[in-house]
């Protein structure tokens, strides 16, 4: 189906872009590509873009935009209809087998493919399409469960560019203590710190969710490629802030308060309503303090030492997952072969790359959509222009 990764993405909801898209955001590529490209087309132009296709935008305060509507669907289908409106085919469940450079134009080989759920249908006989221009815009290998994989690599590495081995980012991070695995599925505000080595490496706030291997949501997509590179050579350490808006110190008063107030409450009730249940139960457990004991029976000393596990809870990373839980892919075709004004090929004329297939990736937060959309627009245009359409 047409757009089916943009359905995915947001949690169906779809940030596809941010209000603070700039070229700190983007790794990878050579130096000032990301730059160039902002230039050349500047973030405000891609959201009016889609104003006239007629999509309501919303911005979130951390700065994340998505459809008014919250849902991924409406941003295909104003896609979709454009497309309609001007005449163009779309070839579902077709999968380009070569692309070739001829005199006159490009020799595209195609054949038609059964989609996964039909095991007996068998591929389509192969069918040769001309185009004057081509745009390679297939995406990369993440998440290959909804069309993710490296086929369009394999085609700009066939037209004679130079390919750097894809490696997922933006994936959860896996943690060697097993303890997490009794808070799977719990989500919470938190701020998220790592440390490779005893030095900070990044810091996000935002929502943390806790599963069976981990720690995945916003904070640990976008700290994860930090966090990968420096298991290389150090160990790594995720710190967690539960209380972000309050000082150890302030955390230690309100919690003291709260005990002095109730002293024969047994600590499981003291607990109640302080955060999610289950976290505080877990970290409780960590201090061998008792559901049971009074509440008044945890003296100042221990009572300082959950407040500090609150406020700086240590997990030890273990590693990330693979590209079937990564929301990017790092690597791809080397940008010094591409022109950042339009994405068209220094190799090979009239060829464009854009989007995910290049190596340059974005952070979390709707940069990487932002740039398949930047890139898209640039080489759309470009290639247009070249045969004398208006886009």
């Amino acid at each position: 189906m047409p757009g089916r990764k943009i359905l995915s993405t947001g949690a169906g909801k779809c940030n596809l872009s941010n209000t603070n898209i700039t070229a700190g955001h983007y790794h990878g590529g050579t130096p000032s590509f990301a730059a160039r490209v902002l230039k050349a087309l500047p973030p405000g132009k891609v959201l009016d873009f889609f104003g006239e296709l007629g999509l309501l935008l919303s911005a979130e305060p951390n700065g994340r935009i998505f459809p008014r509507s919250m849902k991924a669907s409406d941003v295909v289908n104003v896609l979709v209809n454009r497309l309609k409106e001007k005449g163009a085919e779309m070839r579902l469940l077709t999968c380009a087998q070569s692309v070739k450079k001829k005199l006159s134009g490009f020799e595209i080989t195609v054949r038609q493919v059964p989609p996964k759920w039909d095991k007996k249908a068998a591929p389509g006989p192969l069918r040769t399409l001309t185009a004057d221009a081509v745009i390679l815009a297939a995406g990369g290998p993440a998440y290959p469960q909804i069309g993710g994989s490296a086929l369009g690599l394999d085609l700009a590495r066939a037209l004679g560019h130079a390919v750097k081995n894809p490696r997922p980012v933006m994936t959860p991070l896996k943690i060697k203590e097993k303890t997490v695995r009794e808070l799977d599925g719990i989500r919470l505000e938190a701020v998220l710190s790592v440390y490779a080595g005893g030095r900070l490496m990044g810091s996000e706030r935002g929502e943390l969710l806790f599963t069976d291997y981990g720690v995945s949501g916003p904070p640990a997509l976008s700290l994860c490629r930090a966090a990968v590179a420096a298991l290389e050579t150090s160990t790594v350490t995720c710190r967690i802030d539960l209380f972000p808006d309050h000082s150890r110190e302030t955390l230690f008063s309100l919690l003291a308060k709260r005990r002095d107030a109730g002293p024969k409450r047994p600590w499981r009730n003291f607990l109640c309503g302080l955060a999610e249940e289950r976290t505080v139960n877990l970290l409780s457990s960590a201090l061998k303090i008792e559901p049971a004991a009074p509440a008044g029976s945890v003296k100042d000393p221990l009572l300082a030492g959950f407040a500090g596990l609150l406020k700086d809870w240590r997990l030890e990373v273990a590693g990330s997952l693979g590209f079937e839980d990564a929301m990017a892919a790092a690597g791809g075709v080397d940008t010094a072969e591409i022109r950042p004004e339009t994405f068209e090929s220094k190799l090979a004329g009239k060829l464009f790359i854009t989007g995910e297939l290049l190596d340059i990736d974005g952070d979390c937060g709707g940069y990487n959509l932002h740039f398949a959309w930047i890139s898209g627009l640039l080489a759309g245009t470009a290639a247009a222009k070249q045969k004398g359409l208006r886009c």
